[in-house]
């Protein structure tokens, strides 16, 4: 548990006076309780006692509802107090997991399911932020159980010792369900991340699920995984609710063994009538914090299994941060400089060298794998290059700080990807722009014939990654998005090759009128679109292997000429 809130600590920090508070007040609590308990004598030996008068009642019955008075705000505010510092902790945690997710680099998303990174900030950190609540009520309960066992042992310490013989079987119950429940939890939240996935997947792919007819085959994944997860749940359910009948067992066996003893007692005159049901009372009442202890103890043995998936992924090792200087703006040229790189599996760039200068418009063609797009995502810096180098404006990128670097950059990628909000939301993203500004964006997009057709405009809603516009119309927007962002080098990958003819030539029109004046880089498998560009390099196998306009390139009768026609054909 120490462990636990070691993790915790940082996230409960902040509340800490909340906190303290709630702690506070579980001692006058535990207090209340117990009184109540020894009050149990008084209402049997003087309440109702031969002798006791109208006034001894009045005054015992006063007196309980004052309790009743005290324990009500008492109760609200440490029981409040604790769901506020849950739902804090709580936001916080998500807080920093989402954080995470924006720092992660490219590839460690290539080697995960969304689902389980899903299921991590949803579900993996509600139950370990109720460890705080729960950790609590491991201390509370006890304070509880000791106080109400002070006023049996304050009756009859004879028979008190009873109970504290029983206290062995108790530590070795929560020992060993907790440590069922510890690797069942654990299995269990890893189906529920791998369902998550699986349920991701189909909502994503309604499209080829019903082209394919792949309906039952989807239906059929989903129930496999709530198998699996049934399967584990019914285990931890198992030895969780094990735990609870075991230690009201325990406590059974002892109540036992207490009133073969007390009879003994009250017959000898050692213990009043009233003494041994306060007693029984007592007894009574420290088998709820005993029952909510074992809850407790539970719910932190889940909560451990959360932690371990939480921290693991906050322990990934994030895209450098570092304090580097930053990169103003480009000036003069970009240049890959002996560049080999490799994603884990067979080498995609070899020694490969360019150079860029300002104001140029470049193409990169080849046959797919030839590592185009790869270029593009080594310039982002979406992964790290280890072998040889890239140099902007003479100045290893690596050099500069990596925010700095990307807001050279504006990308148009084949990859169409808008939020599930207003066009208005999705041009700004964040950034403050005039309405003009936007108009202007729209106009050189040519976006603004379909944008004004809109129910409403541009604070129409687009849906999930702009499903309710077409694959042209979401591109447009896109390229508005790029020109507002005003990036000194623009980057196109493949940004029209998912494109009808007509699509393709609005489209390709908004791109010449958004790069007019700019440096660009395309990748492309249209070749008619790179026809003016300044170089068209062709790729092979990660290496240039010809480079030129594309006048002299069909000149060279080579692999460029090749592809050429090959594209006129199609």
């Amino acid at each position: 548990m120490l462990k636990l809130l070691k993790l915790m600590f940082p996230y409960i920090r902040p509340f800490w006076k909340e906190a303290l508070f709630a702690i506070g007040l579980t001692f006058p609590l535990a207090a209340i309780k117990a009184y109540e308990a020894y009050l149990v004598k008084d209402i049997f030996d003087k309440g109702f006692a031969a002798g006791s008068s109208f006034a001894d009642a009045r005054n015992l019955a006063l007196l309980l509802i004052a309790l009743g008075m005290i324990n009500y705000p008492l109760r609200y505010f440490h029981y409040f107090g604790l769901r506020q510092i849950v739902d804090k902790s709580t936001r916080s945690i998500r807080a920093k997991i989402y954080e995470k997710f924006q720092l992660l680099p490219t590839g460690y998303y290539s080697q995960q399911k969304q689902g389980t990174l899903i299921s991590t900030i949803m579900s993996d950190t509600m139950v370990f932020s109720e460890a705080f609540k729960n950790s609590l009520e491991v201390v509370r309960e006890p304070i509880t159980a000791i106080s109400l066992l002070g006023v049996a042992f304050y009756h009859d310490w004879q028979l008190t010792l009873i109970i504290f013989a029983t206290a062995p079987l108790f530590i070795i119950t929560f020992y060993y369900t907790g440590k069922r429940i510890r690797r069942y939890v654990g299995m269990a939240q890893r189906d529920t991340a791998e369902m998550t996935h699986i349920v991701s997947e189909a909502l994503g792919g309604q499209k080829i699920i019903k082209a394919f007819g792949l309906n039952d085959y989807i239906i059929q994944r989903f129930e496999k995984a709530q198998d699996l997860l049934l399967s584990h749940r019914t285990k931890s359910n198992s030895a969780e609710e094990h735990s609870h009948p075991l230690v009201e067992l325990i406590g059974s066996i002892a109540f036992a063994g207490v009133i073969i003893f007390a009879h003994q007692r009250i017959s000898s005159g050692a213990l009043t009538t009233g003494g041994f049901i306060s007693f029984v009372a007592a007894l009574a009442m420290f088998m709820d914090p005993v029952r909510r202890f074992s809850k407790a103890n539970a719910k932190l043995n889940q909560a451990q299994a959360a932690a371990t998936r939480i921290f693991a992924l906050l322990d990934v090792k994030e895209e450098p941060q570092e304090n580097l200087k930053e990169l103003i703006s480009f000036n003069d040229s970009i240049e890959f400089k002996n560049v080999t790189f490799s994603y884990g599996e067979g080498v995609v760039l070899k020694d490969f060298n360019l150079k860029i200068q300002k104001g140029e418009k470049v193409g990169l063609v080849g046959l797919s794998g030839s590592g185009k797009s790869t270029l593009i995502s080594l310039l982002l810096r979406l992964y790290p290059v280890t072998q040889g180098e890239i140099l902007i404006d003479g100045v290893n990128v690596n050099d500069y700080s990596l925010p700095s670097v990307r807001k050279v950059f504006g990308l148009v990628s084949q990859d169409i990807f808008l939020f599930n909000d207003s066009i208005r939301e999705n041009l700004t993203t964040g950034d403050l722009h005039t309405n003009e500004e936007i108009s202007h964006a729209l106009d050189i997009s040519y976006a603004s014939e379909f944008v004004k057709d809109l129910p409403r405009g541009i604070e129409t809603s687009i849906g999930d990654r702009g499903v309710r516009l077409s694959g042209g119309q979401s591109q447009r927007i896109t390229i508005a998005r790029a020109f507002l962002k005003d990036r000194d080098v623009l980057l196109f990958d493949e940004a029209t090759s998912a494109l009808d003819n007509e699509s393709e030539k609005i489209v390709q029109a908004a791109l010449e009128r958004v790069a007019s004046h700019k440096t660009v880089i395309a990748v492309a498998h249209r070749l008619s679109t790179l026809k003016d560009f300044n170089r068209i390099i062709v790729m092979k196998d990660g290496a240039k292997i010809e480079e030129g306009p594309h006048d002299f390139l069909l000149t060279q009768n080579g692999e460029y000429k090749k592809l050429f026609e090959l594209s006129q054909r199609n």
